[in-house]
Order: C-alpha cells, then sequence, then structure tokens
C-alpha cells in the first residue's frame, strides 16, 4: 500500500481509504471485507449514521473489533440552524457508542456549507464543542465535507480552522478542482468521494478506455488512477462493497504511482470533450429520495447515465421497460420536492422527462 502525508496534520494515510457506507448486508461477509482492507494496508475508515440503511456504526466498529490500534476512524456530524455544542456531544457520544471506539481520530462537520459557518462558530456552538472533545483527547483532527459551490468551500478552507477536506471528485464530475488546488496551497488534506462515481464507473466503457494507453486498464481503475494523479489528492475514499472491488481498487492504486503529469493533463484534455457528462452527472446518492410520488429517481437516472456515458442504450432500455411502472420517470408529476434536496443541484424534473423521452417507446 502506497501512503501520503493529509495534509498539515502530519497524519500518514492509505492512498486508498474505505468509505463505509456500501458494506455488504451480511454482518459476516462486512468483516471480512473490513479485516482483508486492514491487512492490505488500508488505515483510513470514513463513516455516517445513515450509511447501510442506518447501521453502518454498528457494522464498522464490529468489523473493526481488536483492530482499532491499527486504523484511523473518521465520524461527522450534520450542523443544523438548532445545533449547539451540548447536541454535537450527545451525537458524537452517541457515535463512539455505536461504533464501540473511545476516540475519533478525525472528526468532520457533515454537510457544511458556507451559510451554516455562523452557526458553526457562534458561542456555545458546534465548533466549542468539537474542540472540547480535543482538549479531552477524544478526537485529534477536525475537517469538513459536504455539497457546496467550489467558491464557497474555498472561503471555508480560507478560515485556516480544517486540516482535511472531502468532495466528491472524478473523472466525469471535476468540478472541486481549484477548490483541491486551494487545499494544497494551505496545507489542507483532500478525501475525495465518489472516486468511481458512486459505483458508475465500476463497469466497463469503451467510450473511457481511452484515457489510458494501457491494454490491462479497467475503467475503475483508471478512474482511481485519474483521481489520484491529481498532486492535491490524499486519499480516494472508495466505498466497496465485496471483495473483488477491493482487490481491484488495490491493483489500481498500486499502479497510480506510474502516472505522470503529462499523462494526467492527456487524460483531462480528452476528459473536456466529455464535460456535459459531468455537468449533469448524477452520483445515485438518493438524497432526493423518497419521492412521495414513488418515482424511483436514482434507479431512472441510472439508466440515462449508462446510455449517455456508456452508450449501453440497448440495455438500458429493456431496464426500463422492465422497472414497476410506478417506478418510472412518467410518474412524475412536477411537485419539485427533490430538487432542493440534490447536492448537485440538478434539474431533476427536466431530466426525468428526458428520461422518459428516451425510453418510454420501450415501454407500456
Amino acid at each position: 500500500m502506497q501512503y501520503t502525508t493529509l495534509g498539515k496534520s502530519g497524519v500518514r494515510i492509505s492512498r486508498l481509504s474505505m468509505g463505509c457506507g456500501r458494506l455488504p448486508e451480511n454482518d459476516d461477509e462486512s468483516t471480512a471485507l473490513i479485516h482483508r482492507a486492514v491487512e492490505t494496508g488500508i488505515n483510513f475508515f470514513e463513516t455516517a449514521t445513515f450509511y447501510c440503511n442506518n447501521l453502518c456504526l454498528e457494522k464498522t466498529g464490529m468489523g473493526l473489533k481488536g483492530l482499532r490500534d491499527k486504523v484511523m476512524v473518521q465520524v461527522k456530524v450534520g450542523t443544523e440552524m438548532d445545533s449547539t455544542a451540548d447536541s454535537f456531544r450527545r451525537e458524537m457520544e452517541s457515535q463512539f457508542k455505536r461504533l464501540q471506539i473511545d476516540r475519533a481520530d478525525f472528526f468532520q462537520f457533515g454537510w457544511l456549507a458556507w451559510e451554516r459557518m455562523p452557526i458553526v462558530l457562534k458561542k456555545g456552538g458546534p465548533l466549542e464543542g468539537v474542540r472540547k472533545f480535543m482538549d479531552e483527547g477524544l478526537i485529534r483532527h477536525i475537517g469538513f465535507t459536504g455539497h457546496d459551490t467550489p467558491e464557497n468551500f474555498i472561503k471555508i478552507l480560507e478560515t485556516g480552522l480544517f486540516e482535511s477536506m472531502t468532495v466528491s471528485y472524478n473523472i466525469l464530475s471535476r468540478s472541486y478542482e481549484k477548490t483541491i488546488a486551494r487545499a494544497q496551497e494551505l496545507g489542507v488534506g483532500v478525501i475525495i468521494m465518489n472516486p468511481v462515481g458512486g459505483g458508475m464507473l465500476g463497469h466497463p466503457s469503451a467510450v473511457l478506455s481511452k484515457l489510458e494507453a494501457r491494454d490491462d486498464s479497467t475503467t475503475p481503475a483508471t478512474a482511481l488512477r485519474f483521481v489520484l494523479a491529481n498532486p492535491g489528492v490524499s486519499t480516494a475514499n472508495s466505498g466497496m462493497a465485496n471483495l473483488a472491488q477491493l482487490e481491484e481498487n488495490l491493483a489500481a492504486v498500486e499502479t497510480a504511482s506510474t502516472l505522470t503529469a503529462a499523462d494526467h493533463e492527456q487524460m483531462r484534455k480528452i476528459l473536456d470533450e466529455y464535460k456535459s457528462l459531468g455537468d449533469s452527472f448524477c452520483t445515485g446518492c438518493k438524497y432526493c429520495m423518497p419521492c412521495p410520488h414513488g418515482v424511483d429517481i436514482p434507479a431512472n437516472f441510472n439508466l440515462y447515465n449508462y446510455h449517455k456515458v456508456y452508450e449501453f442504450t440497448d440495455w438500458a432500455n429493456s431496464q426500463y421497460a422492465g422497472m414497476k411502472s410506478e417506478c418510472r420517470a412518467d410518474r412524475c408529476t412536477d411537485c419539485g420536492e427533490c430538487e432542493p434536496k440534490c447536492p448537485q443541484k440538478l434539474p431533476i424534473r427536466k431530466q426525468l422527462k428526458q428520461v422518459h423521452a428516451l425510453f418510454g417507446k420501450t415501454s407500456s
């Protein structure tokens, strides 16, 4: 495993880290996956309360039992209008209990946006609570994550309050490249979520195969190598669901160092040709759900992405035709409840109409 220093924190972090949001449903399989990750040298595990149908903390804690001293665990708490130092403390204590740990190496202000910084900084507010935890030795490092604009994230970075930042970045969604560069200038470690597009890039793509002049490359391997070739990136935090995905990602990380700056620039030029893909890219985060009218928004967009990105149009057509009618795009009533929840700020209603226009002819 390759390691790097996470910004000015001085912490040595594995170049591939584990997002625990896609752990297997079976507890034995989940534990085996975590054990194998630790065996291979992965030393950073990222959690959230709602991952894995609200069982992420329990699964992660179970998998890391007896291995705690070999790894670093990151927890996060979202900042709400009524957040206080006390409410943050209660939530962190709850997460520690569920994880079966007595401290967290990294804490992140979750889903942070510039407009919520006054809440974080207020007297008796969240930052006060987190710093008290640090004084007590229960948290070592502070960071943030979210889906605000790149410009607003740069403003958050420039407050000097944070040692790390987690942002979404991959070969189809590169809007945070300037933010990542600014983080590097400021010595803030950068953790990348969605390095393989929320799992979308885990499938073969003839369209993206020309990004690398390698005969042995797969789409997810290319995706990981592209992310790690960015000099501002510390680690690719990948949500791996099984041992096969873990082993493939490990192999990709081991060869990531062979990419030169010229290789990375060439990949960027090719990607610029496909910039329109990233501009309207759904990562499948499911924040838009549930739809009050039953539309399975992520499933519809997933099929559209297979068509648009991979050119698997026939397959996507057949899948749409087999989808339950109440879940298909044409059941959208244009209520708009989903759009404010979308971190990518996608025009969901408009795109659902496009999905049905494309695939609806083959369904009934």
